[in-house]
């Protein structure tokens, strides 16, 4: 058996030399990762929200800043490798690897933001953009936002506001409103994010 076969049957991220294209995350690449957790819709749909859960405490345990942000680039990440072929035998065991990769390089950024003399470089960043400085990413999120039916604007602008308790209740009302339960919601916000990612690279490209 060749390497890189024995690599695609043990479930283990394998290293790859070669540049990549860019990857966008599409609804179907989605599909794809909750089918990897299990065939039947439903109990993908919870082990998914499971692993995020598990997730954000395995980072919130290492003292990482945003452990949310942390556990959806490791699913982002799994996503992606399974869209390009990957074949993971041991989902739980690959999900865990990832996020051991994001770890370390979480502890460099951080460790790099500290050293550095940034103050004022985040002040800046924090001011008002003047005529002329608009970021295209937010130009281009703005648009893709624009872009969505109300309701669906609504939800996913809802579903990210507030912090800490304030944002669990919130969440809690909204899936209330919408007669589903917290599982479905954040299964529901997750497409929504997706096609937006989508659609912003896709304009990005455009203006390119």
């Amino acid at each position: 058996m060749d390497p890189q076969s024995e690599n695609r049957r043990s479930g283990q991220p394998k290293s790859r030399s070669v540049v990549k294209t860019k990857w966008t995350p599409t609804q179907q690449a989605f599909e794809k990762l909750l089918a990897a957790f299990s065939l039947d819709y439903e109990v993908a749909a919870a082990q998914y929200e499971l692993t995020r859960s598990k997730l954000i405490r395995f980072f919130e345990r290492r003292a990482l800043y945003g452990p949310e942000g942390l556990a959806d680039e490791t699913l982002d990440r799994v996503m992606r490798r399974i869209d390009e072929g990957e074949v993971v035998t041991n989902m739980m065991a690959y999900v865990y690897k990832v996020a051991s990769f994001v770890v370390l390089e979480t502890y460099k950024e951080q460790e790099k933001l500290h050293k550095a003399e940034d103050a004022t470089a985040l002040v800046t960043a924090a001011l008002p953009l003047t005529e002329g400085d608009e970021n295209p990413r937010l130009v281009c999120f703005d648009r893709c936002l624009d872009g969505l039916p109300v309701e669906t604007r609504t939800l996913i602008l809802d579903y990210y506001r507030e912090d800490g308790h304030e944002k669990i209740q919130l969440r809690r009302q909204i899936a209330e409103k919408l007669g589903i339960g917290l599982n479905a919601l954040r299964i529901r916000a997750r497409k929504i994010r997706v096609k937006l990612e989508q659609c912003v690279n896709e304009c990005l490209g455009q203006a390119a």
